[in-house]
């Protein structure tokens, strides 16, 4: 029955952030700022309070106060991977149906960080770089900004388990 509850609990929470982190995506996107450089990087707390929540909640209400480490960290992953699906499918949609200039603009500041960093690398090296990033595709984009949440939530999960585990109270 646990195993029930954490998959509904981690989607209920993981939808909620997979959808306000594109909320903040397509924000930053309508402000005009770059959505590939440094502005999302505000947003990297919108995870942070849903994984957070989930834990809480998790050990609160369905497991009766008490959560393990492996509990916790295991109710922080599929919170991170429910929301990072939902974003990328979120992030895929709007770029294929609404802006399909960001993948063009990702290339554009791909391509000028190569440019700059070309003096770091061999020639052999700096062509494979930029033949990769020709075959950026909106579905390959779309799955990098997503396994880029999912590193974050392994480590924001790895912390929170320890923070919200409680072992059960020992009367003597």
């Amino acid at each position: 029955m646990e195993g029930n509850l954490s998959i509904k609990t981690a989607l209920h929470y993981g939808s909620l952030s997979g959808l306000s982190v594109f909320v903040f995506f397509v924000i930053i996107h309508f402000m005009g700022y770059n959505v590939f450089g440094g502005a999302p990087f505000l947003g990297f707390w919108i995870p942070v309070v849903f994984i957070i929540m989930a834990s809480k909640f998790h050990r609160d209400h369905n497991l009766q106060g008490v959560m393990t480490y492996w509990q916790g960290f295991t109710i922080g992953i599929f919170t991170t991977f429910f929301s990072a699906a939902l974003f990328g499918l979120a992030f895929y949609l709007f770029t294929l149906m609404y802006a399909p200039e960001l993948l063009d603009q990702y290339k554009t500041q791909a391509l000028t960080s190569m440019e700059e960093g070309k003096a770091f690398m061999s020639d052999a090296v700096f062509e494979k770089a930029m033949e990769g990033i020709e075959q950026v595709t909106i579905g390959s984009l779309a799955f990098s900004e997503s396994f880029n949440k999912l590193l974050g939530g392994l480590i924001i999960s790895f912390v929170t388990a320890a923070i919200y585990r409680r072992k059960p109270q020992q009367f003597v």
